[in-house]
């Protein structure tokens, strides 16, 4: 997926808030150079490609190596504040396809926790709201079935405290297995970027718990965070799992040329919502 002229505000908006409490000089500073870089890069690149660059940028100019880091761990805490809620909202459902169902829509229902397109919302809304319907695009059926066979799971998550309601989802898939998988490759970004789950977000809400996982990185646009979105090295390893589920917008907008996923987010921009065609604000579960 390329960049949207609408995306073009949008990373200006971030490295504002990215900025946080930085002095008005700064922030003015910093912002002249994330536009005069916007003016420099092909905007037929990645929306990711692009944000990789920006938040770079910001790092640097702030002097700060992740200015999400504070907001990732509120995230992290409010998420592991409502766990028993959210299991027990799982355990409402009367058989194991109900449950997992329900564990399905919660993991997309984590998705509104989400510092990228916006700074404001409201998770426990969203996760009734989310529960009383089905995505507009529900694959779920297959994914239901591709679970029950699959004996290797590769996870690509999205953001920090949003990884807790991946765990739920990957817990009842094991319930609903009844065995675990023989590997659980769960892939979080190696450097900071936005509220993207890093490895130590992961091990905070608790995923190193579930039985043969281990972890992966992608990366942030710098060397040694890992490989990107769309590197072939990347691509070799989604052809490599039989079941492949990645969570998000953001890794839609880097994964929506390959083949053999899940597609799992609330879609949050129009640009998104007009290539899959549902309102924003919509939740999907899409194979592709």
């Amino acid at each position: 997926m390329k960049v949207h002229l609408d995306c073009i505000p949008c990373f200006l908006r971030q490295a504002i808030f990215a900025s946080g409490d930085a002095p008005e000089a700064l922030k003015e500073e910093m912002l002249r150079d994330v536009m005069r870089l916007l003016l420099e890069l092909d905007w037929g690149l990645s929306p990711d490609e692009l944000a990789n660059r920006v938040h770079a940028l910001v790092r640097k100019k702030l002097g700060n190596p992740d200015p999400y880091y504070e907001v990732k761990k509120r995230s992290n805490k409010l998420a592991l504040r409502l766990y028993p809620w959210l299991k027990k909202e799982v355990e409402k459902g009367k058989t194991p396809e109900e449950r997992l169902f329900l564990s399905a829509k919660l993991a997309l229902a984590g998705n509104i926790i989400d510092f990228g397109p916006a700074t404001e919302f409201d998770v426990e809304k969203t996760v009734k709201e989310v529960l009383a319907k089905n995505p507009a695009i529900n694959h779920f059926e297959l994914l239901r079935e591709k679970v029950a066979q699959a004996d290797r799971l590769l996870y690509f998550a999205d953001n920090a405290g949003e990884v807790l309601f991946d765990r739920i989802f990957i817990e009842e898939m094991l319930s609903y297995r009844g065995k675990p998988f023989d590997e659980i490759n769960f892939v979080v970004k190696g450097g900071p970027i936005l509220n993207d789950a890093m490895l130590e977000d992961a091990l905070e809400v608790g995923l190193d718990s579930i039985p043969n996982i281990t972890f992966s990185k992608l990366g942030n646009g710098e060397p040694g965070t890992g490989p990107a979105r769309r590197s072939p090295e990347v691509k070799k390893f989604i052809e490599s799992y039989p079941l492949v589920i990645s969570k998000g917008q953001g890794n839609f907008e880097g994964f929506s040329e390959y083949t053999g996923l899940f597609f799992m987010f609330i879609v949050k921009c129009k640009v998104v919502a007009g290539r899959i065609g549902v309102s924003v604000y919509e939740t999907v579960i899409k194979y592709q």
